[in-house]
């Protein structure tokens, strides 16, 4: 991810400001900045998550605001993939689960489904001649143990009682709009960003307009700012964030 602004989150949050290693949710969302600029990946992201989730939550507020950061960072991410016509990579955040684990009849072993070729591809040894659509579903059933991780990231997003409607309506609207990049690129027939390059460089700019307003071009404006909210609620103890309710709603047991 690279852009002006999360340079001066960056500089912002970096090793010489005293404050850094006195608190872990500083600590790990410095680090989270620092690897931001590195261009992290859907594996970097889950184990970001998995960490954060680990970490002992003093204040809800940090806690959310830090998870919401790594949702920032995977719906910029698949929209940068889409935009730049990698749609298995989006894909693969948007709508693919992480991990399905497949149980054949008979066998207590189950087998973990390779994420991007078909059962039929997987199974073909013992499928054999029988046809594959037949044999799959008489000999073997499905469990989807990791969805894909944007829709995780919302569904733990929208359990938080803490994130606005506003926020939760924007994260979905991107979502969204991941998807609609994907289809009207795909209809296109554009393949790979050189040949998106091309159409957009030899294109009336009637075209060239057409095509850029249905690319996402997310920023990381976001992300930045819920650093800032974090830092502020940590060491100046000032708990405004426009991504947070102001009252959350509290469960009655």
């Amino acid at each position: 991810m690279q852009s002006s602004s999360l340079s001066t989150v960056y500089d912002l949050f970096s090793d010489h400001d005293p404050y850094w290693g006195q608190d872990p949710w500083l600590t790990f969302n410095q680090q989270l900045n620092r690897d931001a600029t590195g261009l992290p990946n859907e594996a970097f992201l889950d184990q970001a998550l998995e960490m954060a989730l680990d970490l002992e939550i003093a204040d809800p507020r940090v806690f959310w605001l830090t998870i919401s950061r790594i949702a920032e960072l995977a719906i910029k991410l698949a929209g940068d993939y889409a935009d730049s016509c990698e749609f298995q990579a989006a894909g693969d955040l948007l709508v693919n689960p992480r991990r399905i684990d497949v149980y054949q009849r008979g066998n207590t072993a189950k087998i973990q489904k390779d994420r991007h070729s078909g059962l039929s591809d997987q199974f073909a040894a013992v499928i054999g001649s029988e046809n594959p659509v037949t044999w799959l579903k008489r000999e073997t059933h499905l469990q989807i143990k990791s969805e894909a991780l944007l829709p995780h990231l919302k569904g733990i997003l929208q359990s938080s009682r803490y994130m606005t409607a506003d926020y939760l309506h924007g994260f979905e609207k991107r979502m969204c709009r991941v998807s609609d990049t994907i289809a009207f690129l795909s209809a296109w027939n554009v393949t790979d960003n050189r040949e998106l390059f091309k159409r957009i460089q030899h294109a009336s700019s009637t075209e060239q307009a057409l095509i850029i307003g249905n690319l996402c071009y997310f920023d990381d404006r976001y992300f930045v700012e819920m650093g800032e909210n974090i830092k502020s609620i940590i060491l100046r103890g000032e708990g405004q964030s426009r991504f947070l309710k102001r009252t959350p709603t509290i469960c009655q047991s």
